[in-house]
C-alpha cells in the first residue's frame, strides 16, 4: 500500500511538473509579445516596462519556484500555492489596468490569460473561482475611478470623462459576463480534457500490464516459441528457443531463419518453410542436433499468421520431449517385463518337477559300473544343470516384479565399499584375470537400496565387460556420472557409470540388449541384463547405455542417493 501511494505521488508530481512546463512557456511567449508591442506602439510610457518586469517576475518567477519545488506531498499544498500565485497575479493586472486607462486599458485581456492558466491545475470551481476574483478586482476599480477616489492614469488618449454612469457599468458589466464565460469555457474543457487524459492514461497503463504480463508469461514459458514474417526474418525469439535450439538470441533477431540456421536444425527449418507456402497447423514431432551431436526429439506445432486470406507470417511452439521419450520407453520396456515375468513364472513352475524326476533318474544311473551309461549320465547331468540355471534366472526375474519396491528400499548402501568388495572376489575367482579395474567413487557415497539386489547388478555389468574384453588386456572404470531427477517421483537419483574398452554393442543391437533371451554370445542366456534393469528399476531407478562412445561400452545406472551423503560429496563425471 505505502509503495502504491509512493508511486501515485512521484507519478502526480511527473505530471505536475510537464503542466508548469507548457504554462511556463506559454506565459513566456505572451510576455515577449507584450514586451515586444509595447516597445513598438508604447515606447513614450517608460512606467509600463517597469510594470510588466514586475508583473513577468511574480508570474514566471513564482512558477519557476513551483516548477523546482520538492516539498510537495499532496496535492491540495500545491493547489493552495498556486492559488496565493493567482491572487497575487491579479493584483499585479489590476495594477496595471489602473495605471493604463482603467476599463478604458487595452491589457483587460490579462485577467483571461490568468483564468485559463488556472484551468491547467483547476476544474471548473477553480477557474470560476479565479474569474469571480478578478471580476471583484475589476470592479473596485472601475467605482474607484468613477468616483474619482482615485487619480486617473491615461494612456493613448483615453477618458472615460464623457461617459455616464450607465456606459461605464455596462462596460464593467460585459468585461466581467466575459470574464465568466472564459472560466466556464476553459473549466469545463478543462475537466472535460482531464476525463478523457484519465481514461487515456488508465487505458494506457491497461495495455501495459496486458503487454507486461504476455511478456512475461512468454519469456519465463517452458517451451520455445519463434515468430517469423512472410519473409522468414525472425520476429521473436524467447530464451526457452535459445536453450533449446542452442542459438543466442541476439545473433539470429532481424534475420532469415534460412540463413542463420545452421544443418543440424534441417528438420526444423523444412518445417517453418512448408508453414509459409500452405496456410495449415502442423503438429508434429522432429529430431534436431545439438551442438555436440546428440539428437533431441521435439514437440512441434506451427500455425501460420493470416491477414485477409494471405501469409503474412508463422508461430512456431516447440518443446523438448527427450525426457517424455525416455519416460515413454521405460514403460514400454517395463509393460513388457511385466508381461515376460508373468510367462517365466509359469514356465518354471511347469518345468522344475520334471528337471527334478529326470536329474534324479539320472543319479541312480551314476551309480551303475557301465562306462557309456556313465558318460551319458555326466552329459544329461551337465544339461540338466544348465537347464536348471535358466530357470533360477527366471524365477529371479520373474520375482522382481512382485516384490513391492519398499523391499529394496531398506538398506544405506556405500556403493565405493560393494564395488570394490565385488572386485576383489572377480580377481579372487579368475587368477589369470588381465584387466584392470579403475574405480573412481567418492569413498562417502551412499545409496538407499538391498545390497545382495545391488551387487547382482554390478557383478552381471562386470561379467558382460569382461566377456566383451576377452583374452585381451583391457580396463573397466566405475565412476560416477552426475545427478538426475526420478522421472516418476522427482527424486534425486545419482549416477553411476561402467565403462570397458572391449568390442562394444553393435549399432542395430542396442535397442535389444536389455529383451529377455536377447544375446549375441554362443553361451549366454539372455538375461543378464533383463534382471539388471529389473532391479534397476525396482529401485526407483533406470539405466541407460552410452549410445556415443567410440570403443568398448558404457552402462550408466541412476540409483535413489540417501539423504546421509555429505554435502561436499563430488557426484560429477570425472574428466
Amino acid at each position: 500500500m505505502a509503495d502504491e501511494q509512493n508511486n501515485d505521488n512521484i507519478q502526480w508530481r511527473i505530471e505536475l511538473q510537464k503542466k508548469l512546463k507548457w504554462l511556463l512557456l506559454s506565459r513566456l511567449v505572451i510576455l515577449i509579445l507584450l514586451f515586444a508591442a509595447i516597445t513598438i506602439f508604447l515606447a513614450q510610457y517608460q512606467f509600463l516596462f517597469k510594470l510588466f518586469v514586475v508583473y513577468g517576475f511574480i508570474t514566471l518567477g513564482y512558477l519557476s519556484a513551483l516548477y523546482f519545488w520538492r516539498i510537495a506531498r499532496k496535492e491540495f499544498s500545491f493547489a493552495f500555492l498556486y492559488g496565493i500565485e493567482l491572487f497575487f497575479e491579479i493584483l499585479m493586472e489590476t495594477a496595471i489596468i489602473h495605471f493604463t486607462g482603467g476599463e478604458a486599458s487595452p491589457f483587460t485581456f490579462l485577467y483571461m490569460l490568468t483564468i485559463l492558466s488556472s484551468a491547467f491545475f483547476y476544474d471548473l470551481p477553480g477557474t470560476v473561482l479565479t474569474a469571480t476574483g478578478a471580476a471583484l478586482a475589476y470592479s473596485a476599480l472601475t467605482y474607484l475611478r468613477f468616483n474619482e477616489i482615485t487619480e486617473p492614469v491615461f494612456i493613448a488618449g483615453s477618458s472615460i470623462a464623457h461617459r455616464s454612469s450607465d456606459m461605464t457599468f455596462a462596460i464593467a458589466y460585459i468585461q466581467v459576463c466575459f470574464l465568466y464565460i472564459v472560466a466556464f469555457l476553459s473549466g469545463y474543457l478543462s475537466r472535460k480534457i482531464r476525463a478523457h487524459l484519465g481514461e487515456l492514461e488508465e487505458t494506457k497503463q491497461r495495455l501495459e500490464r496486458a503487454y507486461w504480463n504476455t511478456d512475461q508469461i512468454i519469456q519465463h514459458m517452458r517451451n520455445g516459441l519463434v515468430t517469423v514474417d512472410e519473409y522468414g526474418t525472425i520476429l521473436y525469439f524467447n530464451p526457452s528457443a535459445s536453450r533449446i535450439l542452442q542459438l543466442p538470441e541476439e545473433i539470429v533477431m532481424g534475420k532469415r531463419f534460412e540463413n542463420i540456421f545452421p544443418d543440424r536444425l534441417n528438420s526444423f527449418t523444412d518445417c517453418l518453410k512448408q508453414a509459409l507456402k500452405s496456410p495449415t497447423v502442423q503438429r508434429t514431432e522432429i529430431e534436431i542436433t545439438n551442438r555436440y551431436g546428440q539428437n533431441i526429439p521435439l514437440a512441434l506445432a506451427i500455425n501460420t499468421l493470416r491477414i485477409n486470406q494471405e501469409i503474412h507470417g508463422a508461430i512456431a511452439l516447440f518443446e523438448d520431449i527427450t525426457e517424455e521419450k525416455k519416460r515413454d520407453e521405460l514403460l514400454q520396456q517395463m509393460e513388457k517385463l511385466a508381461a515376460i515375468g508373468e510367462l517365466s513364472a509359469r514356465l518354471a513352475h511347469e518345468l522344475r518337477n520334471p528337471l527334478a524326476t529326470i536329474r534324479g533318474g539320472v543319479e541312480m544311473l551314476t551309480k551303475q559300473n557301465q562306462d557309456e551309461k556313465n558318460s551319458v549320465s555326466r552329459l544329461i547331468l551337465k544339461e540338466s544343470d544348465r537347464l536348471t540355471d535358466i530357470l533360477e534366472s527366471f524365477l529371479i526375474f520373474a520375482r522382481l516384479k512382485e516384490l513391492p519396491p519398499e523391499y529394496f528400499r531398506t538398506e544405506n548402501i556405500n556403493i565405493c565399499s560393494l564395488v570394490n568388495e565385488i572386485v576383489e572376489e572377480f580377481r579372487t575367482a579368475y587368477d589369470t584375470l588381465n584387466i584392470n579395474f579403475i574405480i573412481e567413487l567418492p569413498p562417502q557415497l551412499v545409496i538407499i537400496g538391498k545390497k545382495d539386489q545391488l551387487k547382482q547388478v554390478f557383478q552381471n555389468l562386470f561379467k558382460n565387460s569382461m566377456e566383451s574384453i576377452g583374452d585381451n588386456p583391457g580396463e573397466i572404470r566405475i565412476s560416477t556420472a552426475g545427478t538426475r531427477t526420478s522421472l516418476f517421483t522427482k527424486e534425486e537419483l545419482v549416477g553411476i557409470s561402467v565403462v570397458d574398452n572391449g568390442k562394444g554393442i553393435p549399432k542395430e543391437n542396442v535397442q535389444k540388449i536389455f529383451e529377455p533371451f536377447f544375446t549375441d554370445k554362443p553361451k549366454g542366456t539372455g538375461l543378464g541384463l533383463s534382471i539388471v534393469q529389473g532391479i534397476v528399476n525396482q529401485h526407483g531407478g533406470y539405466i541407460e547405455v552410452n549410445r556415443d562412445i567410440d570403443n568398448g561400452a558404457e552402462f550408466i545406472i541412476y540409483l535413489p542417493k540417501s539423504d546421509s551423503n555429505r554435502p561436499n560429496t563430488d557426484l560429477t563425471r570425472p574428466e
